[in-house]
């Protein structure tokens, strides 16, 4: 008797156990690894400015695959020279990832320039599991001395004549 009630919990535990077994794992289907690296910047923009090369661009909302981005954590920053290839320059890190109001637009100035040479720039989009986008478009610049426009003075406030 003794052995038929515990093969009885033996074969309730396991049926408990296999009932269990559905529950268990990933919920959704699993992505490729490029599918879950940042969408690609295409928007990289160049100026001259007064410290050195200013580059923008926007901040990726997207995976590869079009599902929400949530997890970005930096840009790399690429340098090369014409007919060079392209070298590590910076990271710029993602610090409000878990804000509400998140920075839209990113800049970085590259002081690093000289004024008369040419270069190009393109960055790359990381998450925090290391997931890392297809570069973006290249962006290219002559450095040159940036032109101040100058301020206009302020118009004479008019006066009424007094008697």
């Amino acid at each position: 008797m003794r052995g038929a009630i515990v093969a009885g919990a033996a074969l309730l535990g396991s049926a408990v156990l296999i009932s269990l077994l559905p529950a268990c794992g990933r919920k959704t289907p699993v992505r490729p690894p490029e599918a879950v690296a940042p969408a690609t910047i295409t928007g990289l923009t160049v100026a001259n400015g007064v410290g050195g090369i200013t580059l923008s661009w926007r901040r990726p909302t997207q995976s590869a695959d079009g599902a929400m981005l949530f997890d970005l954590d930096e840009f790399v920053i690429e340098r090369a020279t014409p007919g060079g290839e392209f070298e590590f320059l910076a990271n710029v890190p993602v610090v409000d990832r878990n804000k509400l109001r998140q920075q839209k637009r990113f800049r970085y100035t590259d002081a690093g320039v000289t004024i008369g040479e040419a270069y190009r720039y393109r960055v790359r989009a990381i998450t925090t599991d290391g997931f890392t986008s297809l570069p973006s478009n290249v962006a290219y610049l002559h450095r040159a001395i940036p032109t101040v426009t100058p301020t206009p003075a302020p118009s004479p406030t008019p006066t009424r004549a007094t008697d």
